[in-house]
């Protein structure tokens, strides 16, 4: 910690007198732009690619729905909805969004190749036609009552790029959007420079130019900060809090939980030990008295206060409270060693077993300490828990099968998000069963499988009724925890700290958009 300071001090004292013009915002960004195709998944990314493409359906602040490139859309039958689009809006190329763009691009975006795409989110459309220039109709495999939430998921580009590759988006060619900035250039690990689109649809936006440096470290960001090289910076955690006393904080529960899955799937898993480091001729992971017996060995209390301090919240849920979905009814068994020792006796481990916990080391905050304590409490009721950690891009291959093989792992940490501010989305893509066909269980790392969840969960997609609808999710999620499909331990936090004068409206997703980010009085 004190070379942490003296990082900061010194990094404020070199450059304490720099500042940015009133209409230019500088943000110091954690993560790495991986893609420049708006269609390729991910959180990261689509947090940059916000400011310049829009979808049909916005997400408030806390993921709900609202008019976005559509100002309506209605159910016409079971099977079939209508959007009426935006009239006069303009592309950065100076066109106007018609229908045959809202075509092309859902089109386009459930066609893309690759592992990290969104056709998790399109599962459900059959077809897209035009019925007119401003109005387009979606025709879905099956009742779709969540389809508008999923919409918003999807950038809308201009039908004239045609085919187009990645090369196309990261030189700013086919980088075309509806949004409130325009793609200016793309330094790769550098920093990314977003421009004013002066004709934009919306309310004007105060900056004339936006610049997102990507600096990964914390150290790094919190020193950008203080020296005036930026003008606010996300992903801030407490242990920062005093060297950024004179700063200006905001934070906000995010949607993201961190949970870990278990192998239930395999008759032997492949990183579970005997006393003597034998494989077992059983799975102890298929009971579900030996995965109660790990629930109650996790102490989330502890977790939070001694690991996270502060940068997380106890989960026991898929969602936090306040999204759809959250039941304030329900908790978990709490934390109990005694009860835990006795169920895996019950199961026929009374002398436990060993087992290796898979971890990234750079994917989630504190994601290795995190581990690393969850370990010992496992060690602690029998259970002799080692710790494997790697960076999320080999963790993601093996842990996730790739190329259509099966997950390596017997117990991993990983994370989950309700992009869309509902559980169905953790539901589907994590709790129900994997059938490449439906589209379903493809971040089911432990391949659980429960008939009545599947059943409760399709229901829920099906039902037209909100109230219905939520609680047959809820009633899905109330079914797996207490069949400890899942460990969940935590939700975490999202924090900006910024420089007085400026102040962010925080997201739920825990986006940093210059959109949310004003200014609120002179600057000292």
């Amino acid at each position: 910690m004190n070379f942490f300071r003296k990082v900061l001090v010194v990094g404020a004292l070199v450059c304490g007198a720099c500042s940015a013009m009133a209409d230019d915002l500088r943000i110091g960004f954690k993560a790495e732009l991986t893609s420049a195709d708006p269609h390729v998944l991910n959180g990261a990314n689509r947090n940059v690619w916000v400011h310049v493409y829009e979808s049909l359906v916005s997400l408030d602040a806390q993921l709900r729905p609202t008019p976005g490139l559509a100002t309506s859309w209605r159910m016409v039958s079971p099977t079939t909805w209508e959007f009426t689009l935006r009239p006069g809006v303009p592309f950065q190329n100076g066109a106007l969004l018609g229908a045959h763009d809202v075509k092309y691009s859902i089109e386009r975006a459930m066609g893309l190749a690759g592992p990290r795409t969104f056709r998790t989110y399109l599962r459900d459309v059959a077809q897209v036609s035009i019925k007119d220039r401003l109005t387009v109709v979606i025709e879905t495999r099956r009742l779709s009552p969540t389809l508008p939430e999923n919409m918003g998921m999807i950038a809308i580009l201009p039908a004239s790029l045609g085919t187009v590759d990645e090369h196309s988006f990261a030189t700013g060619a086919s980088a075309i959007g509806t949004g409130p900035y325009r793609f200016a250039s793309w330094s790769h690990g550098q920093k990314l420079v977003l421009l004013r689109h002066a004709n934009y649809w919306g309310a004007r936006e105060p900056w004339d130019s936006v610049t997102l440096h990507f600096v990964p470290r914390e150290p790094a960001r919190a020193a950008a900060l203080l020296s005036g090289t930026v003008d606010i910076i996300n992903d801030v955690t407490t242990h920062m809090e005093h060297a950024l006393r004179d700063y200006r904080i905001a934070s906000t529960t995010s949607y993201m939980l961190n949970y870990l899955s278990m192998d239930q799937a395999r008759d032997q898993s492949p990183y579970v030990r005997d006393a003597q480091g034998n494989p077992l001729a059983a799975n102890p992971l298929k009971s579900p008295l030996v995965r109660q017996a790990l629930g109650l060995a996790v102490d989330r209390d502890a977790l939070v206060r001694h690991v996270m301090k502060r940068d997380g919240i106890v989960a026991e849920q898929l969602v936090p409270r306040g999204f759809f979905g959250h039941d304030d009814h329900f908790h978990l068994p709490p934390h109990d060693r005694g009860r835990a020792r006795a169920l895996l006796s019950q199961a026929g481990y009374p002398d436990g077993f060993g087992l290796t916990l898979h971890c990234t080391n750079n994917r989630y905050l504190n994601d290795a300490k995190v581990c690393e304590a969850v370990a010992q409490m496992f060690t602690r009721i029998g259970v002799r828990t080692a710790v494997s950690t790697m960076p999320f891009a080999v963790f993601q291959t093996r842990a996730m099968g790739g190329a259509g093989g099966a997950p390596e792992f017997s117990v991993t940490l990983f994370g989950l998000s309700a992009v869309t501010g509902n559980s169905i989305t953790p539901l589907t893509g994590s709790l129900r069963s994997t059938d490449k066909r439906l589209g379903t269980g493809v971040s089911n790392l432990g391949r659980y499988s429960n008939p009545q969840v599947d059943a409760l969960i399709d229901a829920a997609a099906a039902t037209v009724d909100v109230g219905q609808r939520e609680q047959l999710q809820q009633q899905a999620s109330a079914t797996a925890l207490h069949d400890t499909a899942i460990i969940p331990l935590l939700h975490l936090k999202a924090a900006w700290a910024m420089r007085r004068g400026l102040a962010i409206a925080p997201r739920a997703d825990g986006f940093t958009l210059a959109m949310n980010i004003r200014a609120v009085g002179a600057v000292p």
